[in-house]
């Protein structure tokens, strides 16, 4: 494929997490491997992310020229009352600012959608859109420009076809308290019962994003072409299949995304971090090692916290823990992860914890 006769996406990142530009960058350069022109639009704090994992992969340029750009639109932060730089939800410095984030949202795409229709905008006409979740705004330039919008959410496929049976089906309304389960019978035959407290902020009576949000991000999905998951047929080829007829849409597996860079295993070149990492998993035997991460967004009070790393370290597996913000944990909390984890190196210990993320 040459000059024009290239297939030219367009991804805007859902800018609200670093766990949602990582993958869509990687998206990026997944495509790019095969051929595509890609351009990759966000804000700054978050392009200079996406850059830096650009610059690494070795797709991103193509017979001297590059094959994946990295554009920048400023993003009206001080404008919706918020601290200037203040890109990412979890750079908010409570919940309470949540919603003015989503207004800055609106009007950054606005201002996007400007730059995309304006004499600025790139010289090539986009084959596809691939849109962040909860950038609903992306629809509408879509449909200006005449071209497809599929919408890529990060998580796998039984994740939202549980979303979709919710939708659909509302049994979480038909419980008598947010602690009564209740039966998403979405993957038949496996069983999966959930309570309200479970559930995603969507299905919340009150959530710090707002109802009407929420119904915006829902009626995207509903309209969007199609969905590209992160997950591969071997692992998920029954919610792929159940999520396609549910949604009446095309469903696109690309996964594993981060498969697009090969990970860097010579120790010489790793992060400490990374060294502990992978000496301590060296040890381990092959497929015996539980991985728990709850993402960068997940947050949980620290006695919750406490209860889950009591019932780590009594597994009878190998364990490999990731916690967002423990260097911010209660000092309690701290010895206790001192006392009974590797946190900090204790050797013997079947509990390896890291603070932030995994190498």
């Amino acid at each position: 494929m040459e000059g024009a006769t290239k297939p030219h996406f367009v991804l805007f990142p859902w800018t609200g997490t670093i766990s949602h530009v990582i993958p869509m960058t990687d998206l990026g350069c997944l495509l790019a491997s095969h051929g595509a022109e890609v351009a990759i639009i966000t804000t700054p704090v978050n392009a200079a992310i996406a850059q830096s994992r650009v610059d690494r992969a070795p797709a991103s340029r193509s017979h001297g020229a590059a094959a994946i750009t990295v554009t920048a639109v400023p993003f009206p932060a001080a404008d919706a009352g918020l601290p200037e730089g203040c890109e990412r939800m979890d750079l908010l410095r409570s919940q309470d600012e949540v919603p003015r984030f989503f207004v800055a949202n609106r009007a950054f795409g606005e201002a996007v959608a400007r730059y995309c229709l304006g004499e600025q905008a790139p010289r090539r006409r986009p084959s596809c859109i691939i849109s962040g979740m909860c950038q609903t705004w992306v629809l509408g330039l879509a449909r200006e420009l005449g071209v497809p919008c599929y919408v890529f959410h990060g998580f796998g496929a039984l994740a939202l076809l549980c979303i979709e049976y919710l939708y659909k089906h509302r049994p979480h309304e038909a419980v008598a308290s947010d602690d009564e389960l209740f039966d998403v019978p979405a993957l038949p035959p496996f069983q999966l019962r959930l309570s309200r407290r479970q559930l995603p902020p969507h299905f919340m009576p009150i959530t710090s994003v707002g109802g009407k949000a929420l119904q915006g991000i829902r009626d995207f999905d509903v309209a969007a072409d199609g969905i590209v998951v992160n997950t591969f047929d071997e692992l998920e080829s029954g919610s792929m299949a159940l999520l396609a007829e549910a949604t009446g849409k095309k469903v696109i597996a690309v996964g594993s995304v981060s498969l697009c860079r090969s990970p860097s295993l010579d120790p010489q070149s790793m992060s400490s971090d990374a060294r502990r990492c992978m000496a301590w998993l060296d040890a381990k035997e092959p497929k015996s090692v539980v991985y728990v991460s709850f993402g960068s967004a997940g947050r949980m009070p620290p006695a919750q916290l406490m209860q889950l790393g009591m019932a780590l370290v009594s597994c009878p597996s190998p364990v490999l823990w990731l916690i967002k913000g423990a260097d911010s944990l209660p000092d309690d909390v701290k010895d206790w992860l001192r006392e009974n984890t590797d946190a900090d190196g204790v050797a013997g210990s079947k509990c390896l914890v890291v603070r932030g993320w995994a190498p």
